[in-house]
């Protein structure tokens, strides 16, 4: 259910919500994508629906649905007023992008259509079927098959129209990458550009060349004698899932598998500029009418626009690229912390919810994150095996605690200014945060350590672990206090109540228990359902949980009764905090968002 209330960007919120940190908008699964003949809108398929989005702004134009089934390729004419869709079950739509209709349809026969391409004279159209690996040629209104062209055990990926629209070029998937075929006589003319898997190719504006991204590289390719003309190498991971030749005879485009977008000189295959839209493998790219931007999209699920000359999006949203693993206030409660799976740390204004700065994680992804006393400092738990200490104000990286092996998954400022954290190496360490010293090593756990939580006092601290069990140390000797085994699977999250006689634990199996840790007794259960990673006490005499179902369950602590269940987010929720006063609730998500719920 949805409420007359919106986010900052208008954007309407679930039940219950007040703000959304961050936004979903331009994230969402795309098959194909292509420029507006003006440059200003985007067309993007996804699921059944060709959506149109305003790229000045960033908001969704429309969204029309093209088929009953998923949509799987699509191609603009020259002057982008029509597209042919197809969609899941091999039938092909033509579309009037303008009106927003369709102008007639035929069906292929085939079940998965993954390329589709207009004829230069648009007469005809070519569809590659990636189930029998089959190229076939049609005419477009008559929906006639013109010519199927397919070799016995040979594997296809995409498809592409010569420069005079007789021939095509074919991208195959082991080797031997592209095939070139003759469509009137359906004759092999060249097998060329050997390596592993064809990404993604395209031609040259002039049709003299051919530009092609595979496992290890990029080459372009002359086609008056299938002469390698230059090789462009370098990219993390070597794979080039994505190539695009810009306006500008000089210069060329390759997206890599480490979310960066090159500028080449083609001539010198020097890299002009490198930048980072993305922070998953490039997989499409489209250049702009007049050459300044790109268009891509990749696995992170972000649809952007870029600017060739500075790399700066067009659109600049407040938001994180990826999960958000970790929540935190500062102690006067004027600021909320949120850290991420794209290395990144954002803080928000408490009372407007508008973001005040971003902080580079030097140590990668963040899983956890502890503000210190007094408000100065937040503390991560990074990827790369260390704590990073950073100011809150200018981001400064203030200390940095290593010495973990693998990811740290917790940490935990205690009252006194020392902060303690947890990591894959099962350890629990207690750090001096000043000199950099380890006060206390605490081993016990079977495998990595996933939940921290300090007691009031700062006398002692409670640990979950994958090995199923919730374990007290005492904070001045390192020694273990008590060991309940908890749950079956991981515990992801712990928490003391504030007067220390009752702990929250929850773990993989779905539940979450309170327990009267004094006599170290289960005391109440509470059946989330799925996975839950993160529980809490709300006050009057409620706990929250939230997991893997995305939802946030609210509970009585008395009779375990549910009192209420919210729903927004569109992924998993790994993080809860709650304001000092009280009052706001806030929950983060791996769709890249926090949501944030008044108790009251």
């Amino acid at each position: 259910m949805k409420t007359d209330r919106v986010d900052h960007l208008g954007d309407a919120l679930p039940a219950g919500a007040v703000q959304r940190l961050g936004t979903r908008r331009m994230r969402f699964p795309v098959a194909e994508m292509a420029y507006s003949s003006d440059g200003k809108t985007a067309f993007a398929i996804s699921g059944e629906a060709l959506q149109v989005w305003d790229l000045e702004k960033g908001e969704c134009l429309g969204i029309h649905q093209v088929s009953e089934h998923g949509l799987r390729a699509m191609d603009c004419n020259a002057t982008v007023d029509r597209a042919i869709i197809a969609d899941q079950t091999g039938v092909v739509v033509e579309w009037d992008l303008e009106a927003h209709k369709e102008v007639h349809r035929f069906e292929t026969g085939r079940s998965s259509v993954g390329s589709i391409a207009y004829s230069p004279d648009e007469t005809r159209v070519l569809t590659l079927d990636l189930e029998t690996f089959t190229v076939d040629e049609w005419d477009r209104v008559a929906g006639e098959n013109l010519i199927s062209i397919a070799e016995e055990g040979e594997r296809f990926r995409n498809c592409i129209y010569g420069p005079d629209g007789r021939t095509a070029f074919v991208g195959h998937a082991p080797g031997n990458n592209v095939y070139h075929y003759s469509l009137e006589t359906g004759e092999l003319l060249k097998v060329f550009a050997e390596d592993y898997t064809n990404y993604d190719m395209c031609l040259s504006a002039d049709g003299e060349r051919l530009l092609a991204g595979t496992r290890h590289k990029a080459n372009e390719w002359r086609l008056s004698d299938y002469g390698c003309l230059e090789t462009f190498t370098g990219h993390l991971g070597h794979a080039v899932p994505s190539v695009a030749y810009t306006r500008e005879d000089q210069y060329l485009l390759t997206g890599s598998r480490d979310g960066s977008i090159r500028l080449w000189d083609r001539k010198a295959a020097e890299v002009i500029r490198r930048w980072y839209p993305h922070l998953g493998h490039v997989s499409k790219m489209r250049v702009s009418p007049d050459g300044k931007w790109v268009l891509s999209y990749a696995s992170d699920g972000l649809l952007v626009e870029t600017s060739l000359e500075t790399g700066v999006p067009h659109v600049a949203f407040e938001r994180h690229m990826a999960g958000i693993f970790a929540l935190a206030f500062t102690p006067d409660g004027a600021r909320c912390i949120s850290g991420s799976g794209d290395g990144t740390i954002r803080v928000w204004d408490a009372q407007t919810w508008r973001m005040v700065c971003v902080i580079e994680n030097p140590g990668g992804e963040v899983q956890g994150l502890s503000v210190s006393p007094d408000g100065r400092c937040v503390a991560a738990a990074s990827k790369d095996g260390t704590v990073r200490v950073m100011d809150v104000e200018n981001g400064r990286n203030v200390h940095t605690l290593p010495g973990h092996v693998g990811y740290v998954y917790a940490v935990a400022y205690t009252p006194n200014g020392q902060v303690l954290s947890a990591a894959d190496d099962g350890l629990v360490r207690l750090w001096d945060v000043e000199k950099g010293n380890i006060l206390q090593e605490m081993a016990g756990h079977l495998g990595g350590v996933l939940s921290l939580d300090v007691s009031a006092d700062g006398v002692r601290a409670i640990s979950g672990g994958r090995d199923g069990t919730v374990r007290e140390w005492d904070l001045v000797s390192g020694e273990m206090l008590k060991t309940a085994v908890a749950h079956r699977g991981w515990v992801n999250s712990v928490a003391y109540h504030p007067d220390g006689r009752q702990v929250l634990s929850a773990g993989h199996d779905g539940v979450a228990i309170e327990w009267d840790w004094v006599d170290g007794k289960e005391s109440q259960a509470f059946e989330h359902g799925d996975w839950v990673e993160a529980v809490l006490f709300l006050g009057d005499g409620r706990i929250c949980t939230v997991g893997k179902d995305a939802q946030i369950q609210v509970w009585n602590r008395e009779n375990g009764e549910r009192l209420a269940t919210l729903c927004g987010h569109e992924s998993a929720v790994h993080a809860l905090v709650v304001s000092p006063d009280g009052e706001a609730l806030v929950s983060g998500s791996a769709d890249s968002t926090a949501l944030v719920w008044r108790l009251s």
